[in-house]
């Protein structure tokens, strides 16, 4: 064992519980020059685990070949998404190699599938890395990545102190099977400071090349933005991945978070596109402010998505980078096409359940976005502005933001209404998600001084509300640089 694992360990050690001893994996990962194979050197602490397990359908397809390293010489293969360990000792290690360059996948349909951005190498977890179905609490892996020189790596997990000179990353004990992804290449991964967290931001290469400094300035707009809803950023290292080579006509057509390791979010760009155009446009204050809950169960999609849809733009006219007159009109017409597009007799459950058919998807993010706006207004109204969803948050982020846990919607709001004091969360949910229409947004609108004429949407200056809407959208400390967005103008 290397003096790099013994120290790596030590400082694990310290940090677990004390009544914890942990018991740590270790997987070296190493890639060719070519960034078409890679190889994987596992080896086990104490007793192996009977099976290994990957997340994707294609990972036995591009399976090459598998040893017992220690101890012994079997041969290895998967059966299905399995791999059963024979004959591997106590302590013992594995080697095994996998095909990154075989072509399409032809299972995953998340859109994280393995494949080459520009001369570099963007691949899901799920195809290589076989690993233990689930970890004791005393149990963990580390993994760390021998890569040619030249190349950096950009991995999802909790960042550990280096093994031998080696990036190393230790990965908790979330669901195997969640979506997550590594970037190897010729890149320089860039820390950006935030409120409460340092996001690890790495640019991948394209023809013509993403503007770096362009790049960074953006994200970290977009996460201080967000970091203001209540003074921090939620997650503290979290793993920021911006492509090139989208052919679109908007700066970022695609993007998306994953909930495997740390968190994750993926940008898919047009880097063609000026910076202002990036500043101006809602996705990365979309895709940040989901880190602003754990991971929720995908039948109920409605909640992360809507409070993402919510906060795009509430966090940006906070900032200054779009006005609080245009953040009202940009829900409005979120609104209304959800309306339009609405299934008649489909509950919110049943969408969600359905979200990619026939504009399912626009009824779930923005009925979800009504949900937390009446919510915000029902906590700043009774409260007499001294609560907010913000705050709500704030204590949520403190108690409750475990990377490796699962919420469904009911268990949050439940757990939203314990924090305020309340029952507006239950009550929202049990009225809202069973209903066969969208949320009723008449009488809020009255509320507000939100004056709907067909499309547009006019703020009434006497309407009784109207102190509780203008504080929703109040400028924070944080603005946006006029720099940042001149150019979109």
């Amino acid at each position: 064992m290397g003096r790099g694992v013994i120290l790596l360990i030590g400082m694990l050690l310290a940090s677990a519980p004390a009544a914890a001893a942990l018991h740590l994996h270790h997987y070296t990962v190493s890639v060719d020059d070519e960034l078409a194979m890679m190889n994987v050197h596992a080896c086990f602490a104490g007793p192996p685990p009977q099976v290994l397990v990957v997340e994707s359908l294609d990972a036995p397809g591009a399976f090459v070949e598998g040893k017992v390293a220690k101890g012994g010489h079997r041969d290895l293969a998967p059966n299905g998404t399995e791999m059963r360990l024979k004959d591997v000792p106590v302590d013992g290690c594995i080697d095994y190699s996998v095909n990154l360059h075989g072509g399409p996948t032809r299972q995953d349909f998340s859109g994280n599938s393995t494949r080459r951005v520009g001369r570099d190498l963007f691949t899901e977890i799920g195809l290589w890395f076989w690993r233990p179905a689930t970890l004791a609490p005393d149990e963990d892996i580390v993994v760390d990545f021998d890569l040619p020189k030249g190349l950096s790596v950009s991995a999802p997990w909790e960042p550990v102190a280096p093994i031998d000179g080696r990036p190393a990353y230790r990965v908790g004990h979330g669901p195997y099977d969640r979506p997550a992804a590594v970037a190897i290449g010729h890149f320089h991964e860039v820390l950006l400071d935030v409120p409460g967290a340092q996001l690890r931001l790495s640019v991948l290469d394209g023809s013509p090349p993403a503007d770096l400094h362009a790049m960074s300035e953006w994200i970290q707009d977009a996460a201080r933005s967000v970091a203001e809803v209540y003074g921090r950023f939620p997650v503290p290292n979290p793993q920021i991945l911006v492509m090139p080579g989208a052919r679109a006509s908007e700066p970022t057509p695609w993007a998306y978070v994953l909930r495997g390791g740390q968190g994750a979010a993926h940008f898919f760009v047009n880097q063609r596109r000026k910076l202002g155009d990036f500043v101006e446009d809602w996705t990365a204050a979309h895709e940040l402010s989901h880190l602003l809950l754990p991971y929720v169960k995908s039948q109920d999609a409605w909640l992360s998505e809507g409070l993402a849809t919510y906060y795009q733009n509430v966090v940006r006219a906070r900032s200054g980078a779009i006005s609080p007159a245009d953040a009202w009109q940009r829900m409005h017409s979120g609104f209304l096409r959800a309306m339009r597009l609405a299934r008649p007799g489909r509950t919110l459950a049943q969408a969600t359940d359905r979200m990619f058919g026939s504009g399912g998807y626009m009824r779930v993010y923005w009925q979800g976005a009504a949900i937390l706006l009446l919510a915000d207004v029902q906590l700043r109204e009774r409260s007499g502005g001294t609560q907010s969803l913000d705050t709500v948050l704030d204590r949520f982020g403190a108690c409750c933001l475990d990377p490796d846990a699962e919420w469904t919607a009911r268990r949050v709001f439940e757990k939203f209404d314990e924090l305020s004091g309340t029952d507006i969360f239950s009550t929202l949910y049990d009225r809202e998600v069973s209903s066969p229409a969208f949320t009723d947004l008449s009488p809020l609108y009255r509320d507000l001084g939100l004056v709907a004429l067909g499309g547009k949407v006019e703020l009434a200056p006497d309407a009784p509300g109207g102190a509780v809407r203008d504080a929703i959208m109040a400028p924070g400390p944080y603005q946006t640089p006029r720099a940042l967005i001149g150019d979109a103008r």
